[in-house]
């Protein structure tokens, strides 16, 4: 056989064209579909075992939990806390494992707005599954408590009593007796440059609070003081220099704020009465606010009458200069702001029959106001 030949050959053998040819390449492509088997079945089995591992991870997380205990943990979920933020409270209390699992099968599960506010007792041998059902039922240990604005301390304690195991008398004793007020505020002593004011009056925060069943009085009293401080940073982050324009300490500032609180009935006006109370007192005026002789009778005094003005008290601002001795309630942010934003140039103002006043720069104005009045 020639070379040529040869050649041509090996060309039909390399083309598949002989029947060698075509066996080497049909042995070449099953090798190749092989070799694709068996990356496909490798891939195939690690992700299977990826796939296990993490079910298997899942249900640790979900359903296994953090450790065996029969101890319980109390939690508290604020009214109008995030999701990260009760997610952050669980995992500081060692509920959950994971704050991010925690919020993703909340999530998952579309109940992220559905956690109920309260107080719970947990355990760290709940799964995840069971303790988000216990926050989504709402499966708590928690009372709704309403402290309104404009309550004093008297009327603070007569609600809590009403709705829990407690004594309204120890808890007036725990918010007047200087050695505790002190114990309450020490930690709050910035606010006061120092001076710690004589009662709790007007420093616990009226708002809606859930409190456990079995709380006590100092429990409650450091819940609300709490709420006020964190409040006053929220709303005011200026406080003090705004305070300083004024002339006025935080302490006054409360009281003030209490005064407009029981004076005012329509918000406008309340920068408009806290004006008129700020302006006497830079005059030297009596304040002559007839909020502070009532906060005196434990029953609503109205009207008040010639005689109640001459009661020889403090609070009695008919008889003595400057302000009170305490705040008389429990001011709102309303309240609040109006001191520090006062308006007019008023001195005078007299109540009308719709709940509104009639404000007055001078005396002989105010007289015609009330004789308008009669």
């Amino acid at each position: 056989m020639n070379l040529k030949k040869l050649w041509k050959l090996w060309k039909k053998r390399k083309n598949g064209k002989t029947k060698i040819g075509k066996k080497r390449i049909w042995k070449k492509k099953i090798e190749k579909k092989e070799k694709r088997n068996s990356k496909l079945e490798k891939i195939l089995i690690f992700f299977s075992f990826s796939l296990i591992l993490f079910l298997l991870f899942v249900f640790v997380i979900l359903f296994v939990p953090k450790f065996k205990t029969n101890s319980d943990v109390e939690v508290y979920i604020q009214e109008g806390s995030s999701l990260s933020q009760v997610a952050d409270i669980l995992y500081e209390k060692g509920i959950i494992k994971s704050k991010e699992i925690f919020i993703l099968y909340t999530k998952l599960i579309g109940r992220e707005r559905n956690i109920k506010k309260g107080y719970y007792k947990l355990s760290p041998s709940y799964s995840l599954v069971h303790v988000v059902n216990k926050l989504v039922n709402g499966e708590n240990l928690s009372i709704k408590i309403t402290i309104p604005e404009g309550v004093s301390l008297k009327e603070i304690g007569a609600i809590l009593e009403e709705r829990l195991n407690i004594s309204k008398d120890l808890f007036l004793k725990y918010c007047t007796d200087s050695n505790y007020v002190s114990s309450f505020l020490k930690e709050y002593k910035e606010f006061f440059g120092g001076k710690i004011p004589m009662s709790l009056e007007g420093y616990l925060f009226p708002s809606t609070y859930f409190l456990p069943k079995d709380i006590k009085e100092k429990e409650i009293i450091e819940i609300l003081l709490k709420e006020f401080f964190k409040q006053i940073l929220s709303n005011f982050p200026d406080y003090k220099e705004d305070l300083k324009k004024i002339g006025l300490s935080f302490n006054e500032w409360i009281i003030l704020a209490s005064i407009v609180e029981k004076e005012a009935k329509i918000d406008r006006e309340r920068p408009l009465i806290a004006g008129v109370f700020i302006n006497r007192l830079k005059k030297g005026y009596m304040l002559q606010s007839c909020a502070t002789v009532e906060y005196l009778y434990d029953f609503k005094k109205n009207p008040l009458l010639y005689k109640d003005l001459e009661i020889d008290s403090p609070y009695n601002t008919y008889k003595y200069y400057g302000l009170p001795p305490t705040p008389i309630c429990s001011p709102s942010l309303k309240s609040l702001e109006a001191i520090l934003q006062p308006k007019g140039d008023y001195l005078f103002f007299v109540s009308n029959n719709d709940g509104t006043h009639t404000f007055s720069k001078t005396y002989e104005e105010h007289l015609k106001a009330q004789g308008y009045k009669r």
